[in-house]
Parts: structure tokens; C-alpha cells; sequence
């Protein structure tokens, strides 16, 4: 064979070649624009008529029209999130499931309690969606309506008669800020587990239990108007209007670092393919820019994450696991498995 005849050989089976692997090429592009290819679930790990349920429904049919897909809400409490997040983590990782979490299901619950089989690195961070404020409450009858007649009633206890509190769960973001607020004014709580939001207001509302920190939703403003149960510190320096007669706890001298908000955001199952990543992340930020669903959010007394690439949003979602490493660290809070 000539050395011409050789070289037109060797090109016509390059080509050859790259014919055949034009198709995969091209599959794979496809597969991309296809997602998603149905109604996609926006898994809410707590039940229907909480905050975290207020949100989903806000931004759910926008995230749709983004995507060009109807997204469906689907509401599963229990076991302070983990049950919801656990089920996120057993679905394949193709964009058909994403979850709302905060630091209370994905962060929390993995680092203090050695029965969940999770980590936080099991999910990746898409796009932050809200901050929500965190509101000290207390029943009506009980004789403070500032945050230092608060902490000088609770000093007066010990821990046999300690005021009692109640949260979503053990474990719970709302748990161990309690807990902690506890050992920074060195006073004793007594925590009363739930499974919800609702039954706390209700308890906090009827006079069973002390007192509750709790995510403020705008539904609480007309029973605290109506004495239902008193507001008496926002856990955040930057409060919204809506709040903007609620003193920040940080006005307290003996709690001026003591700044926590609930962080929420949608996260999907690590592993999952960049291109579906990347078309989430477009059309969350997409409806994040909503001027409606930024009114909305608003007015239940949200503040509206900005817009984030990937990359943002994993630097932010790492920042946010090493603050809550150090609460445990200082709370020394672990659960047995």
C-alpha cells in the first residue's frame, strides 16, 4: 500500500469513527432538553398550612412556568424532616424530585443524630429561596413582655420547674437554638417535642406550654394582636416591615451575637446530572425575580434570596453547615442511634 493509499485510509476511519460517536453526542444533548420530561415533585418535608408549605405553594407554579412542567407539591412530615429527605435521597438523581430544606432537615439532623443515615453533603444546593425570621413567643399569661423580664422569669427557675417550650421536634433548628439560648444566659429549658408547626401555636395559644421559637408567618400576627400569645424579640437585626415593631434579641446585651434565621432553598440529590442542575437553577431564579411571588414572600415576612450560579449557592450551603457544626460543638447536643 502506498504511503497516500495509508493516509486516505487512516482519515476515512477517523471519520468513521466520529460518525459513530456522533449519535451518543447527540443523545446526550437530547437527553438535556428533554428534562423534564413530566411533572417534576417539589418534596416539602413538613405538612400542608406551615411556612414551609406557605412558600412551596407561592413558588411552585412559577418554578413550572419556568420549566415548562407542572411541579407538584407533595407535603411529608414527620421525624423533623428526615423522613421527606431520606425519601428525596432513595429517588434516582434525575431532576424528578427536589427538595426545600433548611439547616433543620438537611444540616441538624445527620450531625446530632447518629439513626439518621444521611450527611449534608448528601444533597447539593440549587438555589437559596428565603430567609425566614425567627420570632421568640410567649403564652399570653405568662407576666414578660421583653426579652429581659424573659430571661429574669426564667432565671427564677430551676430545672425542676424550668419554663417549658416547644419546637417542631427533637433535634429540631428551633431545638437547639433554644437549648443554646439557654447555656448563653446559663438558664435551664424544658423542651416539649411536636410534630408540626400548627399544634405549637395551638398549645403556645392555649396556655400549655411556656413559650416558643418559632418561623414567623404572617397568620400569627392577628392571634398575637388579639392576645392570643405576645411576640417579644425577632431572632435578626435586618427585621421586615411587617415586623418592624418586634424588637431584635440582639438589642439584648447579654444576646448581641445572638443572630439565627431559618435559611430555606431547593436542593437536589447529589450525583445529579449538571444540565438538569443548571435548569432548576434558571428557572428558581427565574421565579425568584417574580414581582408577585416577591410580594407574596413579603408579606409572610420572608426576605427573598438573591439570585445565585451553582457555585454560590454550594459556597453559601457549605458556610451554612460549619455555623451549625460550631452551635452543636457549643450545645454538645448528640442523640444516640
Amino acid at each position: 500500500m502506498t504511503s497516500h493509499a495509508l493516509q486516505t485510509r487512516r482519515a476515512l476511519l477517523k471519520a468513521g469513527t466520529a460518525l459513530a460517536l456522533a449519535p451518543a453526542a447527540w443523545m446526550k444533548t437530547a437527553h438535556a432538553q428533554a428534562y423534564p420530561a413530566g411533572p417534576v415533585s417539589m418534596m416539602v418535608p413538613y405538612p400542608a398550612g406551615g411556612p414551609s408549605d406557605v412558600s412551596a405553594r407561592i413558588l411552585s407554579g412559577p418554578i413550572g412556568d419556568s420549566l415548562g412542567a407542572r411541579v407538584v407539591v407533595e407535603n411529608l412530615g414527620g421525624a423533623t424532616g428526615t423522613i421527606a429527605a431520606s425519601k428525596v435521597l432513595n429517588a434516582k438523581a434525575d431532576g424528578g424530585v427536589f427538595f426545600q430544606g433548611t439547616q433543620n432537615e438537611l444540616i441538624l439532623p445527620p450531625l446530632t443524630n447518629r439513626a439518621v443515615r444521611y450527611q449534608p453533603d448528601a444533597f447539593e444546593s440549587i438555589q437559596p429561596i428565603t430567609v425566614t425570621h425567627l420570632v421568640l413567643l410567649v403564652r399570653a399569661g405568662l407576666p414578660a413582655n421583653t426579652v429581659d423580664e424573659f430571661l429574669k422569669l426564667a432565671g427564677e427557675h430551676d430545672a425542676s420547674n424550668s419554663l417549658t417550650y416547644g419546637t417542631v421536634g427533637v433535634g429540631s433548628l428551633y431545638h437547639l437554638i433554644t437549648e443554646y439560648l439557654g447555656k448563653t444566659v446559663k438558664v435551664p429549658f424544658t423542651h416539649v417535642p411536636y410534630s408540626g408547626t400548627a399544634p405549637v401555636i395551638q398549645d403556645l395559644a392555649g396556655g400549655q406550654i411556656d413559650f416558643s421559637i418559632m418561623p414567623f408567618q404572617a397568620s400569627m400576627l392577628e392571634m398575637i394582636q388579639g392576645g392570643r400569645f405576645k411576640a417579644l424579640a425577632v431572632l435578626s437585626r435586618n427585621r421586615p416591615a411587617v415586623l418592624a415593631k418586634v424588637p431584635s434579641i440582639t438589642e439584648t446585651p447579654a444576646l448581641a451575637n445572638f443572630e439565627y434565621a431559618s435559611y430555606a432553598g431547593y436542593y437536589v440529590k447529589k450525583g445529579t446530572p449538571l444540565a438538569i442542575k443548571e435548569a432548576l437553577n434558571k428557572a428558581i431564579g427565574q421565579a425568584l425575580e417574580n414581582r408577585d411571588v416577591v410580594a407574596k414572600l413579603e408579606a409572610d415576612g420572608r426576605n427573598v434570596s438573591p439570585r445565585m450560579s451553582l457555585d454560590e449557592a454550594a459556597a453559601a450551603y457549605a458556610a451554612e453547615i460549619a455555623k451549625h457544626r460550631e452551635m452543636i460543638r457549643a450545645t454538645g447536643y448528640v442523640q444516640a442511634g
